[in-house]
C-alpha cells in the first residue's frame, strides 16, 4: 500500500474549485486505485454533479524522507 494526494479538477470550476480539490492521504494499491477512492469521496462530498463539465483526476504519490 502506498499514500496518494488525489487532486480533482473541473472543466466549469466554481470560483472556489479554480486550483481543483485535493484528498490527501489516501491509501491504495495504485494510483488507478487511489482514484477510484477520490472520485467515490468526491460524490459522497457532493463535489461531482451536473453543470461543471468533465471532471479529471490526478493523483500523485507521497514520498517520505
Amino acid at each position: 500500500m502506498k499514500t496518494y494526494d488525489v487532486t480533482m479538477r473541473f472543466q466549469f470550476p466554481a470560483w472556489d474549485e479554480k486550483e481543483g480539490i485535493t484528498y490527501y492521504d489516501i491509501r491504495a494499491a495504485s494510483k488507478s486505485q487511489a482514484i477510484k477512492y477520490a472520485r467515490s469521496r468526491g460524490f459522497d462530498d457532493g463535489h461531482t454533479g451536473q453543470g461543471k463539465g468533465r471532471t479529471t483526476f490526478t493523483a500523485k504519490e507521497q514520498h517520505t524522507n
